[in-house]
């Protein structure tokens, strides 16, 4: 049966945590390298919590790898009808919207880094890809939160269109899909890690708690040794 260890553990016992975090590392495929997955949606702050962990895991080395580098090119992309435009658009929130191959082919790839983090928002999605995670990690927000998070990003980045047209992609695609693809693979994560803008404290305690035990199962690997 899958295991998966809710947020809400840290009400009851960090020590829950700790146990449980000394159990999946001690099912790593490899003692001198980990590779873990954070999935989630757009806006919901994964990237934010992979710079987290690298800061905290120092001074071990680490890597983030973003899958949004592995789009298809926008006239490969699948498409959905845009009633707002009239027309098909291209949709950045299938699985099929990734070249997987290539993906799964350059995520395979022996790194020199002690830890490498797979970013993006399909992560848990893809079954070849889940079996390179060593941690599976899903960042859960509240949808509407995590739209208007977008919305600002793409807004302040000069991204996505005008006001409109974002709130309009929001509505037709984004949101549809994170219901369809991205928040039912929550239940292959490990962790799920809460990063609303009322769980800061709750997001904090499980990036420490992750990168302590990754530190400490460093220090027991060398003195196995």
């Amino acid at each position: 049966m899958k295991r998966t260890l809710d947020y809400s553990c840290l009400f009851s016992s960090n020590a829950i945590m700790s146990r449980y975090l000394q159990g999946l590392l001690l099912e790593a495929r490899t003692p001198d390298r980990l590779t873990i997955g954070i999935a989630g949606g757009s806006g919901s702050g994964k990237s934010t919590i992979a710079a987290s962990i690298v800061e905290g895991l120092q001074p071990k080395s680490a890597e983030i790898i973003g899958l949004d580098r592995f789009f298809k090119p926008a006239d490969q992309l699948p498409r959905y009808y845009s009633s707002h435009h009239g027309e098909p658009r291209a949709d950045y929130n299938r699985p099929d919207s990734l070249m997987v191959e290539e993906m799964v082919s350059s995520c395979e790839k022996i790194s020199a880094v002690d830890v490498v983090i797979l970013d993006g928002h399909l992560a848990l999605c893809y079954p070849r890809m889940r079996r390179l995670m060593d941690i599976r990690c899903f960042v859960e927000t509240d949808l509407e939160e995590m739209l208007v998070r977008r919305t600002e990003r793409n807004l302040a980045a000069g991204y996505g269109g005008g006001l409109d047209t974002i709130l309009n992609y929001n509505r037709e695609c984004v949101e549809p899909n994170y219901n369809r693809y991205i928040l039912p693979t929550r239940a292959h994560a490990d962790l799920v890690i809460p990063n609303g803008n009322s769980s800061g404290a709750v997001r904090d305690e499980i990036v420490t708690s992750l990168c302590q035990s990754i530190l400490n199962r460093s220090e027991r690997t060398i003195d196995d040794r």
